[in-house]
């Protein structure tokens, strides 16, 4: 087999110029063609899970959308990459060493000049959170932030189950907090008009599907009931009860249609069955 058949990313030919720090770099970008990518199953948070492939192995397309720069460890999705508000620019760049920091702290010996690893992919997400915390509110950040900390969830998770004694569960059910606060978060600023959802062309949550806004609902009621504040009983029925009634929206609006796939439907029922058992209903 030749290198060109069994590669599973390429290198952009243009030189990416980054904004803060001016430093220049290449993209890796994945590709999807010849059997590379296997569908698996759906699992209950919208992430689409993929089947090893004989020729290519395992392959996370997850760890390939998120721009870093390797020299001041910017990151944004791709859209916003090259664009960030001018007022941001300042914050980000001073952020640069904390950032690094951080990240060295639970991901340490990372390497972006080079093909990503797992690690990479959730090291991406995490500095992604640090960065869009300085967006303006026009580039949805919040939302942003969210998808991010739910990916680096998900990837930690993988990461946990290749090497079960490095902590990394530990770190996924952080991010799955993050993830958590985040999307309620997200799900406020819609509603009294802080951010737009619709301004964001791709709310995943995963790649293969765009579930919208009705994904952000379903998942920000999934994430109260999985990962919300459980201290206070009171607290936690009022939380509850705002994130039912955002869910039973969802599946009281009618039957499976290409607009609301019977994935978003199924699963917001259970997930307000379960609500209710809880709430004693």
């Amino acid at each position: 087999m030749s290198e060109g058949e069994s590669k599973i990313t390429f290198w952009s030919k243009n030189e990416i110029v980054c904004p803060i720090c001016e430093h220049e770099f290449k993209r890796e970008e994945l590709l999807t063609g010849r059997g590379r990518l296997i569908a698996g199953e759906l699992t209950g948070e919208l992430r689409r899970l993929y089947e090893p492939s004989h020729k290519y192995g395992d392959i996370c397309p997850l760890v390939f959308p998120v721009t870093v720069c390797p020299s001041c460890y910017y990151a944004a999705y791709a859209l916003d990459f090259e664009n960030p508000p001018e007022d941001s620019i300042a914050a980000i760049s001073s952020g640069s060493d904390n950032r690094k920091e951080s990240l060295s702290k639970i991901l340490p010996e990372l390497d972006f000049t080079s093909n990503r690893r797992l690690k990479e992919g959730a090291a991406s997400y995490f500095l992604a959170i640090a960065c869009y915390e300085h967006m303006s509110s026009r580039n949805s950040p919040t939302i942003k932030r969210g998808i991010s900390a739910l990916r680096a969830a998900w990837i930690f998770t993988d990461l946990h189950k290749k090497y079960p004694n490095e902590n990394y569960d530990y770190l996924s059910k952080i991010f799955y907090y993050k993830a958590q606060f985040f999307y309620s978060l997200a799900v406020e600023y819609e509603q009294d008009g802080t951010e737009s959802l619709a301004e964001v062309p791709h709310l995943g949550p995963d790649l293969d599907k765009n579930y919208a806004h009705d994904g952000v609902f379903y998942l920000g009621g999934l994430l109260e009931f999985k990962y919300g504040d459980k201290s206070d009983p009171e607290t936690r029925k009022k939380r509850l009860e705002f994130a039912k009634r955002a869910v039973a929206r969802l599946f009281g609006m009618g039957k499976a249609s290409k607009s609301k796939p019977s994935a978003i439907l199924d699963n917001a029922r259970s997930l307000y069955e379960e609500m209710s058992t809880e709430s004693g209903e």
